[in-house]
């Protein structure tokens, strides 16, 4: 398995993959408040994860948002057969040493609080939950 990177999401074979990983989200209801709309943007960078057969079996996507001098997650996806083999794992350590490159100091990585699979993951990589969010609607 190798890791690359693009500076355009659209314009990259993981493209797709996102697709299918932003619907599995939809379907399983893991996205922000049942939201169908996908927070990847065409101009997103990405890493995505290239297996041995040449197919891209993950992707990473993700933004610098400046004022916070950090790289925002907007989506995370490991296709279902290639699961449980390291690829997450190599996908956020590049990720990590591309933020001690570009001296940015933090990662956020943002899912539903109901995402159980994803909170393992974090858990496994032992990355705790440092902040879960409520909104409470006033109307």
């Amino acid at each position: 398995m190798r890791i690359e990177y693009s500076k355009r999401a659209s314009k990259t074979p993981a493209f797709a993959l996102m697709a299918e990983g932003w619907n599995e989200l939809v379907q399983e209801g893991f996205t922000p408040e049942g939201d169908g709309v996908s927070p990847v943007k065409p101009d997103n960078e990405v890493l995505f994860a290239v297996g041995d057969d040449a197919d891209v079996v993950g992707v990473l996507a993700y933004a610098l948002d400046a004022p916070a001098n950090a790289y925002v997650v907007s989506l995370a996806y490991v296709e279902p057969s290639s699961r449980k083999r390291g690829v997450f794992k190599a996908l956020i350590a590049q990720l990590q040493k591309l933020a001690r490159e570009d001296r940015v100091d933090r990662i956020e990585l943002q899912a539903a609080v109901e995402n159980a699979p994803f909170q393992a993951v974090l858990r496994h990589l032992n990355r705790p939950v440092v902040s879960v969010v409520y909104e409470l609607a006033t109307a």
